[in-house]
This record gives C-alpha cells, structure tokens and sequence, in this order.
C-alpha cells in the first residue's frame, strides 16, 4: 500500500521525518508520497513561505530516506481538497492511506467531502496533543471506517514552533534538517 502524507511543510522540520519512519516501520505501507500542498483549504493566505521553497526543502530533508518520495501533485492555483489527491492516486495505485495528525483527524468533519475520504482510503492517525474526549467521540463516530492510530510518540516539534523561535533568534539546531537549518532560520527571522 501507498501512503499520502500531505501538509504545508512550513518548515518541514524532523518532527515529519520521525514521523514518516515510525509509520514505515510500524505499517504495511511500502512507500511514503510525502506532498507539500501549495494552497490548503483550511490556511488560505496563511502561508509564509511560498510553494517551490517549501518543496525544495521538503525534497532536501528526506534525501535519503528509502520509501519516501515527494511530491508536487497539488501545486496548484486553486485550493487543493484532499479528495481529489485521493482520487487521482488511488486510480494510480489501488486503494492508498491517508497519514494525519489527530488534530486534523478530531476536525475532518469541516473538510472537504470528509466521508467521501474516510470511505476511500485507509487513514492512519498519529498522535498530537488534542483534547482526548474530543478524539474518543470522533473515533466512535467514524468506527465503521478504516481509522488506525498509531502508537507514535507525540512530536512537540511544530512548524509554528519553528517559525516563533527564528523570529525571536533563537536555535533551531535539532528541530530542522541540519542541511537546510541556516537557510530556514534565516528566511523565517526576516518575515
């Protein structure tokens, strides 16, 4: 099985990466399509860094990694809906799984088309922290579709995160890439 591990990548950062090899070793998937999106739905005009630098960096920070490659399918001018990237690779692929965050997973009822996702691929749910009664009521809602989560630890590394602390100066040494921190810290400090 293919997986589809989507998201702004703004930074990608090694959060991502530990993420992407923990579901390798713990899944049947037998390769990552990891695919930063140019416009999301749900960060519309809240984007800082723009598409080709986010793919470029992404491309740089998994250099390397077996079972992954990247992907540009949604860059794109108009919003890219997760529906439509399914669709598109599960016609390539056979049926493929969808990688999220349990924070998007508690809020996937105000995507897109969200049942029509559920229905059409396996989603493999990783942990971040989000209010657990909120996740238990939405894994009972949608216990009839195929959901897994997986037994990650939570990542406290985030984008924002990233963004916040070059701002302020501060190091990112052990949050990004090394190949590709300089580059990240100095374009977000300038923002």
């Amino acid at each position: 099985m293919i997986g589809i591990y989507g998201g702004t990548f703004d930074p990608v950062h090694n959060g991502h990466l530990i993420i992407v090899n923990g579901i390798l070793e713990m899944t049947g998937i037998e390769k990552i399509i990891v695919m930063p999106t140019r416009v999301p739905p749900h960060k519309k005009g809240k984007v800082s860094a723009d598409f080709e630098r986010r793919l470029r960096w992404t491309k740089i920070a998994f250099d390397g990694i077996e079972n992954v490659e990247i992907s540009d399918f949604e860059n794109r001018p108009d919003i890219s809906y997760t529906i439509d990237t399914i669709r598109h690779f599960n016609e390539v692929h056979g049926k493929i799984a969808y990688i999220m965050g349990e924070d998007s997973f508690v809020n996937i009822d105000k995507w897109y088309m969200y049942e029509e996702i559920l229905k059409s691929a396996t989603i493999y749910v990783y942990p971040r922290y989000c209010d657990s009664s909120k996740t238990i009521s939405m894994i009972e809602r949608f216990k009839m579709y195929d959901v897994n989560f997986l037994p990650l630890p939570i990542i406290e590394i985030s984008s924002t995160t990233i963004r916040e602390r070059s701002e302020k100066g501060l190091s990112l040494k052990g949050y990004v890439p090394d190949k590709i921190e300089k580059e990240i810290f100095d374009f977000y400090s300038k923002i």
